[in-house]
């Protein structure tokens, strides 16, 4: 909770530098743009300052209960934290080599603190999902890790921009939304009357398709980006609907589920039958 805690604070800290950044861009600058390097440094803090500490948070509290994990290490899930920190900072400071290392660093140690690629000590907790939850879970810390790989290859390498367009979207759809996808079919139907997830087909087939758009685009946007092979611009736009569809599946999914009564209403019986036992009685 700690971390959650700290995550707000970089959310206030963001929002007024954003803002200060955006009056300044209105008052002295040429278009009402932020300059490349200054957005895509928001894009980090923003990222790993707010939505990476806040699902790491969360995790330790969840997946030991939903997954069957060991109980998280507490003090290198602050090693980690402190490791972003540090990368974010880098970042600003223009050191892209230290940043990525820092980065990479946290996302591994996170993994260890977490117990992720561990085998679970109890059951999973898959009562109304999909029984591949817990494998989508853990599959999303290998997008995590890929995305720090490809940042780490992208400072020496990347021209045009390819590998640092594939590292973002390896963090922002594979992790954040995947966890998103996952967790959120897990916990939203109970944090919301107790309800019952109303399909566990379209919550593996959200998640399926999720990972195979992201994946289709993570590997083609490079050899795009980098004219290393021309078809890959195909398969951008590709990647793109598959992924359109993988949110569209989870908000039907979601919507229904919301839409319909909670179980212990839906599964009690009507006045007239209540009336019948109450006489058989």
């Amino acid at each position: 909770m700690r971390i959650v805690i700290a995550s707000t604070l970089v959310s206030l800290v963001t929002l007024a530098a954003n803002c200060g950044a955006l009056f300044w861009q209105a008052l002295t600058g040429s278009t009402p743009a932020l300059p490349h390097v200054l957005d895509q440094q928001f894009v980090v803090l923003a990222v790993w300052g707010i939505l990476v500490p806040t699902i790491w948070g969360f995790n330790a509290r969840w997946l030991p209960v939903f997954v069957g994990l060991k109980k998280t290490d507490d003090g290198r899930l602050l090693v980690a934290y402190a490791f972003s920190i540090v990368g974010i900072v880098a970042t600003f400071a223009g050191w892209l080599s230290v940043a990525t290392v820092a980065l990479l660093f946290a996302a591994l140690l996170s993994v260890d603190a977490l117990h992720v690629w561990e085998r679970s000590v109890n059951p999973p907790k898959l009562l109304n999902i999909h029984p591949s939850f817990a494998l989508f879970v853990r599959l999303t810390y290998t997008w995590l890790i890929l995305s720090c790989l490809l940042a780490l290859l992208a400072v020496p390498l990347d021209q045009s921009g390819g590998l640092w367009g594939a590292s973002r979207h390896a963090l922002t759809v594979g992790f954040v939304a995947g966890m998103v996808f996952a967790i959120g079919q897990r916990v939203l139907p109970a944090f919301c009357g107790m309800r019952i997830l109303w399909s566990k087909r379209l919550m593996f087939w959200s998640l399926l398709l999720l990972y195979s758009g992201c994946f289709l685009r993570v590997a083609s946007e490079p050899l795009a980006y980098d004219n290393l092979w021309t078809p890959a611009w195909k398969v951008l736009p590709c990647s793109a609907v598959i992924e359109l569809a993988a949110v569209s599946l989870f908000a039907l999914n979601i919507w229904v589920t919301l839409y319909r009564p909670p179980a212990h209403l839906r599964l009690a019986p009507k006045p007239f039958h209540r009336k019948v036992q109450h006489e058989l009685a």
